[in-house]
Parts: C-alpha cells; structure tokens; sequence
C-alpha cells in the first residue's frame, strides 16, 4: 500500500490544488472505496426492501446481510491476513510463481469456513426453509472470499480495479431486482448473491490473469507456525474489536429478535454504521501522507543498518524516523478529530436528509469520537507491522476488543444514550496500548533490527511481543 501511495503523494505534490483533489479522491477509493459502495448498496437496498417487500420479508434479508457481512470478516480474517503475509513474502522474494497456489488454498479453506459458519447460522439459528438457508450461506462464503482476494489487487496497481468490481456487483443485483416482477425474500437473497458472486468472479479474473502460472499449493514449512497463528489471531482480533459492542448491543435495550434465534439492534446498528463512516479521510491520509513519510524513514534507517554507517548515523536515522511517525499520527488524529466534531454538530441535519432514525443519533456522535482513537490504533499497527513484531499487533486488538466488552456490558441497560460507549472506550484502551508498544520499540529499534528481532538470533517465528 505504500507503493501506491507514493503514487498518489507524488499526483498531489505535482497537480497543484487540483492533484490534491485528484490524490484524495484515489486514496478515498483505494482505502474506502469497496466499503463505500457497499454502504450506498445496502442503504439503498434497504429503502427498495421497504417499499417493495412486506415487513417479515424485509427484515428477513436486513437480517440476513447483516450477519453476512460481519461474520464473514471473521471468517476471513485468520485466512486473509496470513494468505497476505504470504504474498507479500513471496512478491518480495520475486516468486510470484508460488502466488497461485496460496490464493488457491487461502479461496478453499476461507469458502469452507464461511459456507460452515452459514448454515449453521442460517439453517440452524435462524430456521430458514433449506433453499433460503443454503442462498444466504454461499453469499456469506462468497462475501469471505472476497475479503481474502480484494486486497491482492493492490499488488498489481490496479487499485480501481476493487471497487469496480463492486460497482459491477451492484448494478447486477439492481437489474435483477428490477427484472423480477414479485420480488420475495428469497428472490432478492438471490439478486443479491447474483451481485456478490459477480464482484468475486471479477475479482479473481483479474488476479488469474496476473498471477499466469501453475497452481503450487504451499507447504506446511510456507510460513513458520508461530508466526502464523500470531497473525491469524491478530487478524481475529482486529475483527472483533470492531464488532463485538454490536454483538453485545443485540441482545441490550431496543433490540429484538429477528429470525429464530438470531438478534439485532437496528438503532445501534444503524448510528454505529454510519459512524464507522467517518474514518474515510483518516484512512485517506494514512495511504497518501503517514505510511509513504514512514516509509522513506523507515527504508533510510535498515540501508543504514545495512550499510557501513556509523551506531552515531543508524541512531540519528532512529530518531528522524520517531519524527516523521510522531508528526504523521499527530496529523491523523488532528485531521479526524475535526471530522469528528464536524459529525457531532451536523448529527442532526444529516440524519434528516437521509431518512434515518433520530434514536441512532448517540450511537453516531459517540462512534465518530471513537473513530479518532481506532484509526491511532490502526497507524500504531501498521507501524509494528513494519518492525515485525505482530505479537504487538495482536496485544493492541485484543485490548481494544476486551475494552469494548467490558465498556458495553457495564452500560448494557443505560439505554440509547451509551450506543457507542463501548466502542470509543475500546478505541482509547487499544490506542493507547498501541502507542505504548510502539513507543517501547522505537526506543530499541536499533536493538531490536540487530538483536531483539533478528531471525538469526530469535528464529524465523519472530518474537511473541
């Protein structure tokens, strides 16, 4: 990612006021662009569903997307993030024959878990008629594979490519909810799986048409096992910091029962979707400012390390690249805090301008407020993510997670006033451990790049923190 953002600093630097535009509106796309195309499909499929299908039926596939969506991040995640690692690895290494195969075995086994996690949620907890049930199950599994296959697209620069293939899920799942002249629950559980399976189609043709060569499927020795379940939890992590207030929040004040056994809470779910929203242009910045800045301090740093340079040289490359980091995340959460404000005072116009229920409005404020917090922890993870130590990475997730837990069921029964108090709790508990991490490490960078990290001294695993 940060080759593409030296790309994008580089068409802001050069276009003057219009290549800053253009520059925001690639990042915009690049960091957000397949989340914000799927947040207008689902909104706009929620009003269709409102005039088009009765209330039973309405519910039933809000509820049924919802619970894909989510679940499939998890399903995805311990996958995902590892089968990255392994790319990376390899388009570093210049094996990009070994490519293939990994996304093969990461496509397999992330199908399985979804398509596993999908009936039984569906046939099982829901109690859905088998034909809706085993519908809605393989839009969950092909929702999983499409969280592993989409971030392979930024290694060919073809950063558009993403939400293009959204964009042509989309206008699939449109026109068939058009052509069908009585649309029913399981009919546009259908369109919608038309559309997904089109966005995944596309996505992998892309790839396949890259990655040319034959299908080596990876060793057990591909990645060492301790490294590997350090990412994979780190990856689980990640996922459940973000959604485990929500899952609490089902089963808390104004939720309900949905669809046999499952649960949701439409006034949290609504204002912390649209407040999650709002870290678009931190994580715009990310891409083009922070990670590309960090980059080059970083790089300047390891040639030292790796060169003839004096312990005086690396250490004052050390503390150049403490500089550029601190600047850059004090840049993001300035940035997101004005975005943040902005989403405070204009809560309530907003709101009446796309139809959405008032209620969620505390859930919106104190979600946008927890967004400045999360995406300091996201800038502290990619930042040990550089230095290699993911068992850090790990530590800030699930300390962001327990914090939302804890957080949510101390105010379970305060009512809509404490929606997202869980969550900007959580975001502040994992912040600060990432900061905390990162700081400890900048420290002993130099300890750590020679001794404390080396492979040749700790082994290939890495170290547990």
């Amino acid at each position: 990612m940060a080759g593409i953002g030296f790309q994008l600093a580089r068409v802001a630097r050069e276009g003057g006021v219009g290549g800053i535009a253009a520059a925001a509106v690639h990042g915009a796309i690049i960091s957000s662009g397949p989340w914000l195309l799927t947040a207008a499909g689902m909104i706009l499929l929620e009003r269709w569903t409102a005039h088009h299908l009765q209330g039973q039926a309405a519910h039933l596939v809000q509820t049924v997307l919802i619970y894909a969506f989510s679940l499939s991040a998890l399903a995805a995640a311990p996958v995902g993030i590892v089968a990255t690692r392994l790319v990376a690895d390899r388009l570093f290494a210049r094996d990009s024959a070994a490519i293939p195969g990994i996304l093969l075995t990461a496509l397999a086994a992330g199908g399985a878990i979804g398509l596993t996690v999908g009936l039984v949620l569906y046939a099982g907890l829901g109690g859905l008629p088998p034909a809706t049930a085993l519908l809605s199950a393989v839009t969950l599994a092909w929702l999983t594979q499409i969280w592993i296959a989409a971030p392979m697209l930024t290694t060919l620069d073809r950063f558009r490519a993403v939400p293009a293939a959204y964009l042509l899920g989309i206008v699939l799942a449109t026109g068939a909810l058009l052509l069908v002249p009585h649309a029913g629950a399981t009919s546009v559980l259908a369109a919608v799986g038309l559309g997904v399976g089109a966005t995944l189609a596309a996505i992998l043709m892309l790839l396949r048409r890259h990655f040319t060569g034959d299908v080596v499927l990876p060793g057990p020795d591909a990645m060492p096992r301790r490294l590997a379940t350090i990412i994979s939890l780190a990856g689980i992590a990640a996922v459940i910091a973000i959604w485990i207030d929500k899952w609490i929040l089902w089963f808390g004040p104004e939720s309900g029962r949905a669809l046999g056994l499952l649960r949701l809470n439409p006034i949290n779910d609504e204002g912390s979707f649209l407040g999650l929203l709002t870290i678009v242009p931190g994580l715009t910045l990310l891409l083009i400012v922070t990670e590309t800045r960090f980059d080059r301090a970083f790089g300047s740093m390891l040639a030292r390390c790796t060169g003839t340079s004096t312990m005086d040289r690396i250490e004052e490359a050390r503390t150049d690249l403490v500089r550029v980091m601190l600047n850059g995340i004090r840049l993001l959460i300035l940035v997101q805090l004005l975005v943040a404000a902005l989403a405070w005072v204009l809560a309530v116009p907003l709101f009446d301008l796309i139809g959405a229920d008032v209620r969620a409005i505390f859930a919106f404020r104190q979600t946008s407020l927890g967004v400045v917090f999360h995406l300091a922890a996201i800038a502290t993870t990619v930042v040990l993510a550089y230095y290699d130590l993911f068992g850090r990475i790990l530590a800030t997730w699930a300390a962001f997670a327990i914090g939302s837990a804890i957080a949510t069921w101390l105010q379970f029964d305060a009512g809509l006033a404490a929606f997202g108090w869980g969550y900007m709790a959580g975001a502040v508990v994992g912040a600060s451990v990432g900061i905390a991490m990162v700081a400890e490490a900048s420290v002993n960078l130099t300890y750590l790049l020679f001794v404390g990290n080396n492979p040749a001294v700790v082994g290939n695993g890495g170290r547990w923190l």
